[in-house]
């Protein structure tokens, strides 16, 4: 059975792949099918939403990457702890509240959102630099 952190892990990774599919449909639709096709030598067209969205593609792979490999390495040092379980929950929990905000354009509260998951990723690295070495 997988632990709490990695099942965040998974929930976050699941997120990617709808943030991937809004980008990816939201550029098709603002550039049309023919180009969605094409080599794509074109550089695409973007309106508010869709550049929205692909902010927000970035946002969650640099996210996903920093938060993705602390799991991992609190999973194999077995360094699993309420802690680190309530850091994969901020982390988590924010994101999936991050990206719908994001996508609507709501500036002060994605701020303070994005900033809850910086948390649940620091604590993460708190864990693993205080017990891990």
């Amino acid at each position: 059975m997988m632990s709490q952190e990695l099942l965040y892990l998974f929930g976050s990774v699941v997120i990617l792949l709808v943030l991937i599919a809004v980008q990816a449909s939201s550029t098709i639709l603002v550039n049309g099918l023919k180009w969605g096709f094409s080599a794509r030598d074109v550089p695409a067209r973007e309106d508010a939403f869709s550049g929205r969205a692909k902010r927000a593609l970035n946002n969650h792979i640099e996210g996903l990457l920093l938060f993705g490999f602390s799991i991992l390495m609190i999973e194999v040092s077995d360094l699993n702890s309420s802690l680190t379980t309530m850091g994969g929950a901020l982390y988590f929990w924010a994101r999936l509240a991050y990206a719908p905000v994001y996508l609507i354009g709501i500036p002060v509260l994605r701020t303070l959102i994005w900033a809850v998951s910086l948390i649940g990723i620091l604590i993460e690295l708190y864990v693993i630099a205080v017990t891990g070495f």
